[in-house]
């Protein structure tokens, strides 16, 4: 009986502590964000880097990459716009036309069903074919980790924009 209440306490501080994470991580997602992406490719066993910042604006959604392309994708219920300043070029997507666990994570936050696993200040999320991995830094800063659909390694740094 005993380790019956034992267990039973113990499930129940954990579902505190995972629910408690995921509003930390759904709050800070939710603010303007800057951001440090690194992509290692491990056929060419080259890293690129690039940087921006994510600005939302009632239902729109603004991510400015500065470096290496300048590039602004403004994101809303319906459609992504892409704009590559380079080629002075626009090209819209549907969001029914892509699937991609990280947007989702951006536009709709972390989903308890979406959750397969927790561990202290991280959680893995199921996504079509890969996994997203979430860890909270501290309260201003989260990285996110990922394998996209070419097979190339993702790591970006998230820091609220104060």
């Amino acid at each position: 009986m005993r380790h019956l209440i034992l267990t039973l306490v113990l499930l129940l501080s954990f579902g505190i502590n995972s629910n408690e994470l995921v509003n930390t991580l759904n709050d800070l997602i939710l603010k303007d964000l800057k951001f440090n992406q690194k992509t290692l490719n491990f056929k060419t066993n080259k890293v690129e880097n690039s940087y921006g910042n994510i600005r939302r604006s009632n239902e729109l959604i603004t991510i400015n990459v500065e470096s290496p392309f300048k590039e602004r994708y403004k994101i809303n219920k319906d459609y992504v716009e892409i704009y590559d300043y380079d080629f002075d070029e626009t090209k819209t997507i549907f969001l029914e036309d892509i699937d991609i666990k990280t947007l989702d994570f951006l536009t709709k936050g972390i989903r308890s069903k979406d959750i397969i696993l927790i561990e202290n200040k991280s959680l893995t999320l199921k996504s079509s074919g890969n996994e997203l991995y979430i860890e909270l830094i501290d309260s201003k800063n989260f990285v996110i980790k990922f394998k996209d659909n070419l097979g190339l390694q993702n790591l970006i740094n998230f820091e609220v924009i104060s």
